[in-house]
């Protein structure tokens, strides 16, 4: 089974924006590990899943309200897709 990893940048505002994220996590398949690195000025999200799903997550960030873009998006190889 392919593996993707997915570098995402976004504008978080407030601490209940990170539930929001979380709720988009909940609402997508494939993701097997997440994880918010609130110390980064890009407020990046990592994403591990078995198939790419950056767009279909900036999607649902955006129904909730958050600005995010895709940064860069590997193979299970690390190849940049």
């Amino acid at each position: 089974m392919s593996r993707y990893i997915t570098i995402i940048s976004t504008i978080i505002e407030s601490g209940s924006d990170t539930s929001l994220i979380a709720l988009a996590v909940a609402g997508l398949q494939n993701i097997s590990e997440w994880s918010i690195d609130l110390e980064d000025c890009d407020k990046v999200i990592r994403i591990v899943s078995a198939k790419d799903i950056s767009n279909e997550f900036c999607e649902k960030l955006a129904f909730f309200g958050i600005k995010a873009s895709v940064m860069e998006v590997f193979d299970d190889h690390y190849h940049l897709m």
